[in-house]
């Protein structure tokens, strides 16, 4: 088998390349079109990519030919979580490195806009920026064959251009591009438009998601919440509206040096990943952990939220009064690492709404 798709990119590229059979397919990705597909192409690709097994190298190759931006700003807004980088075992892309001849171009030279943000991402782990040819360009090159490539699963490319003398006369425009913007060569640039800003990771990497960067909840409305322990009959109930991290720690600890034992534990700020954090769990044992959003509006609960519960607890119990996309996968993936209470599923497999949970 070997097929390629012509996603609705609009007036760019987005090309899927399968090839394969059975459970040994594999998978190149070719551009992913320009910021008015944004909000359409790249969900797309996510829930591809998303579907595919494994925790790394999930698609063996994403080649972006060029810096035009019907080609390479969905690329910029898929790759906008640099935690995405290790989805793709090779990128094949032509930075401003790879203009001109030698190891390090001169300090005058700058990237174009939007090569400069997808290499701010590809700073991060360069060993998968070009890796097929070790990081250098991926051109014909003057005085040899052309490069051939094979990609695991026994896809074959052979490289038939640019040629070296191309990529040096893209220079100059890639400069003037970049040089209104003040943007410095080497160092990359950052994504300005929240629009293009992608977060969640694709697929459930538990371990991976419970690592990501804490950042707290800095609303003083949230911070001004009641935050309760309600006790009855032997059993714990923690209620923490949308308190953030220190207050409820400030709290915890006055009541001892804990860790302090709940039966139930509302997650606050309906499961935010700004407001579950390692410090608060280290002071919270519970094995239920209540959840309640349709995630409508902000998309909780965030996956980083559950996944620093799920390290941090011993094989938790989520109670859902809502099944929404930003938890079926772990509805789905629940089982030896934690547990899901949900509303009933109806026959055409949608679910109700609403759940009650018994602590005594």
């Amino acid at each position: 088998m070997f097929t390629v798709e012509m996603l609705p990119a609009q007036r760019g590229d987005c090309l899927w390349l399968t090839y394969g059979e059975g459970d040994e397919r594999h998978h190149v990705l070719v551009d992913a079109g320009p910021q008015d597909t944004i909000g359409t192409l790249v969900p797309e690709l996510e829930r591809r990519i998303a579907a595919l097994p494994g925790r790394t190298n999930r698609v063996e190759l994403l080649v972006v030919t060029h810096v035009d931006a019907d080609h390479v700003q969905g690329v910029v807004s898929l790759l906008s979580d640099p935690r995405r980088l290790r989805l793709f075992r090779d990128v094949w892309f032509n930075g401003y490195r790879h203009l001109l001849p030698g190891p390090t171009p001169p300090d005058d030279l700058l990237g174009g806009l939007d090569g400069e943000r997808l290499t701010q991402t590809l700073l991060t782990d360069p060993g998968r920026w070009n890796r097929a040819f070790r990081g250098g360009p991926v051109a014909l090159p003057d005085e040899a064959p052309p490069p051939v490539v094979r990609l695991p699963g026994g896809l074959r490319l052979t490289v038939i251009g640019p040629r070296p003398s191309t990529l040096e006369r893209l220079a100059p425009e890639w400069a003037k591009a970049c040089a209104a913007a003040g943007i410095v060569p080497g160092e990359g640039a950052p994504i300005t438009k929240r629009s293009w800003r992608r977060t969640d990771l694709l697929g459930l990497d538990v371990d991976a998601l419970a690592a990501a960067p804490y950042r707290r909840d800095t609303s003083r409305a949230n911070a001004a919440g009641i935050s309760l322990v309600a006790e009855y009959d032997g059993r714990r109930l923690l209620l923490l509206g949308d308190a953030p991290v220190e207050e409820v720690v400030a709290g915890l600890d006055r009541l001892g040096p804990g860790p302090h034992a709940f039966d139930a534990v509302k997650m606050s700020h309906h499961g935010s990943r700004r407001n579950t954090s390692p410090a608060r769990l280290e002071r919270v044992r519970a094995r239920t952990w209540l959840v309640s959003t349709d995630g409508a509006v902000f998309g909780h609960p965030d996956p980083e939220a559950l996944a620093r519960v799920v390290v941090t607890q011993r094989r938790p119990t989520f109670v859902l009064n809502h099944v929404g996309p930003s938890v079926l996968d772990w509805v789905e993936g629940a089982g030896e690492r934690w547990r899901v209470k949900a509303p009933r599923r109806r026959r055409d497999g949608t679910y109700g709404a609403g759940v009650v949970h018994r602590l005594a």
